[in-house]
């Protein structure tokens, strides 16, 4: 086994293994390392410090459960090129994600100089299609209808808890979800204490 494919082979066990700073050694200090763009952390970096902040620590952030299985290794020159699959699940989106990757290390005096990846942006794309945002994340009103707030606060209170709770006539008389939420659409003013109402409960 040649000097250059043991260091590419150790760099993989090192990141199956979470010993990061054990890869920094491997690296030239002003490696140049590029990630595709179209993920996340995509774009180029130099320098030891810029990839551990930007590619490993970014990414252990974002996916849940990520696997980086290399199927083969190949030589040619100073390079070594290594094809594979990442698998891994997007943690705001709960989506999991399984892609094909080509890696390419140029090798020079016992350190990595150049990182260049290769691997289908698109399957990356979809798992993170329709990740919440951190504001949304926060917002208690994101992804619940009208419906399932009246709902909700009639389970909690029923409809007379609910009429001395906010004072609006469509809970003190034809007391129906319909006609209520005809009222609420109607009515900013009414939805919003409604609504208040329900953020209120549901840190109670």
């Amino acid at each position: 086994m040649s000097k250059n494919l043991e260091i590419v082979q150790n760099l993989y066990n090192y990141i199956e293994t979470k010993e990061f700073e054990n890869i920094r050694p491997l690296f030239h200090k002003n490696i140049k390392w590029n990630q595709m763009k179209g993920l996340i952390n995509g774009g180029n970096y130099v320098g030891a410090d810029e990839v551990f902040q930007y590619v490993f620590t970014e990414f252990e952030k974002e996916w849940a459960d990520w696997k980086t299985e290399v199927k083969e290794f190949l030589e040619v020159g100073d390079d070594i090129i290594t094809v594979g699959s990442y698998s891994g699940t997007f943690k705001k989106s709960g989506k999991k994600m399984e892609a094909e990757f080509m890696h390419r290390y140029t090798l020079n005096a016992g350190a990595v100089t150049i990182f260049q990846q290769y691997t289908d942006t698109g399957l990356f794309a979809k798992a993170m299609k329709g990740a919440k945002t951190q504001a949304q994340l926060n917002n208690p009103l994101h992804g619940i209808s009208l419906k399932e707030i009246l709902e909700y606060l009639l389970a909690e209170y029923d409809w007379d808890g609910l009429a001395r709770r906010v004072n609006i006539n469509c809970f003190k008389s034809n007391q129906t979800i319909n006609s209520s939420l005809n009222f609420l659409r109607k009515y900013d003013w009414a939805r919003e204490e409604v609504e208040f109402l329900y953020i209120k409960s549901i840190k109670n």
